[in-house]
């Protein structure tokens, strides 16, 4: 393969049309594969091998050829794209049959791959792989990363993959693209023929849409502190808590009227009283929420008497509401005493 003045020119061009700056993509050598011979310009193959040379005139080392951008940012391509909620990335794969022109080696059954990361992240990747039957090595492949402030997925846009050549301007491609079947590509045919030679190379690229949800707001409360008075002075005590969007329930302190306390990290915990009396119990719930701790606190009273659990009703008690970064903000209300061995849903406080 020579480098007449013609050819270069017509690559560059192909180059303007899809949207690329006149010099080569910043890219990350460590995302392509696999490792293998590499030719160049001057020197090509003796064989079929797909994206070997390494001082192509016009994109550079061609083993990273898999880059991107969002579709509004200008400047060229890149290999680390930053995005946000409903971007729109334009991605460019270029491939090349490095075979040398009068050898007429041809490429059969050539296909485009690329797959788009579909767990939520604010790291992740793509990958392309260009196929042939005939090629050593059978695949090559590249990748590109994304970064994001929050979790995001990308979404292949139907209809969007193109070809590029010297021969078509945009021709449409299956969206098997985004599929382990690909998309055949070709030269003056999209039939998956791509004979060797800078002339018959081009560019393939399709659109995708970042997915990134809005950002959770922590929720956490202490829901209700369940105490269960038996005889003997004894109690059984038990928390409901709701901790969502981050937030963490770490334990809960059982404050229990009498200076004694447990902290534990289960949500129960038992404890005897001395002597009869009134007492009142507090459950002081700790979450982490964003690495700091924030609390919530359950309210309930119990008394006994001659030893016993005193039944009595519960007075409906308004709640605080939590003020500090992160809390919920809300009014609860105390629930009903029962009966029987003194078993009290009772009122509960955020702190």
């Amino acid at each position: 393969m020579r480098l007449f003045a013609s050819k270069r020119n017509k690559l560059l061009a192909l180059a303007l049309v899809v949207g690329l700056a006149l010099v080569p993509a910043v890219r990350v050598a460590a995302g392509w594969g696999p490792d293998r011979p590499t030719f160049t310009w001057a020197a090509p193959a003796n064989y079929i091998t797909f994206n070997s040379i390494t001082n192509n005139p016009v994109v550079g080392d061609e083993r990273p050829f898999l880059a991107g951008k969002v579709a509004t940012n200008p400047g060229n391509v890149v290999d680390n794209i930053n995005v946000n909620d409903n971007d729109v990335v334009s991605l460019r794969v270029f491939y090349h049959n490095n075979a040398r022109e009068d050898l007429n080696l041809v490429a059969t059954n050539t296909r485009v791959k690329i797959f788009l990361p579909t767990i939520p992240a604010t790291r992740t990747w793509a990958t392309s792989f260009i196929v042939a039957d005939n090629a050593t090595p059978r695949a090559v492949s590249d990748t590109v990363d994304f970064s994001g402030a929050r979790p995001f997925t990308l979404e292949y846009m139907p209809g969007t993959a193109q070809l590029w050549n010297n021969i078509f301007r945009g021709a449409a491609l299956s969206d098997d693209i985004v599929t382990n079947t690909g998309a055949l590509i070709g030269f003056d045919s999209i039939n998956g023929r791509v004979p060797g030679c800078e002339r018959f190379s081009g560019y393939v690229t399709i659109k995708v849409k970042v997915n990134m949800p809005g950002a959770l707001t922590p929720a956490y409360a202490c829901d209700l502190l369940n105490v269960d008075a038996r005889d003997n002075r004894r109690v059984d005590a038990n928390v409901d808590f709701t901790a969502t969007g981050g937030a963490i329930f770490k334990n809960v302190n059982f404050a229990w009227g009498d200076g004694q306390s447990t902290l534990t990290s289960k949500t129960s915990a038992k404890h005897q009283y001395a002597k009869d009396g009134n007492y009142n119990i507090h459950a002081t719930l700790t979450f982490d929420v964003g690495g700091t701790d924030k609390t919530a606190t359950c309210s309930a009273s119990v008394s006994f008497k001659q030893n016993k659990p005193v039944v009595k009703e519960v007075t409906k008690v308004t709640t605080l509401p939590n003020t500090g970064a992160g809390g919920i903000v809300g009014l609860f209300a105390g629930a009903s005493g029962l009966a029987g061995l003194g078993h009290y849903f009772v009122t509960r406080r955020r702190g």
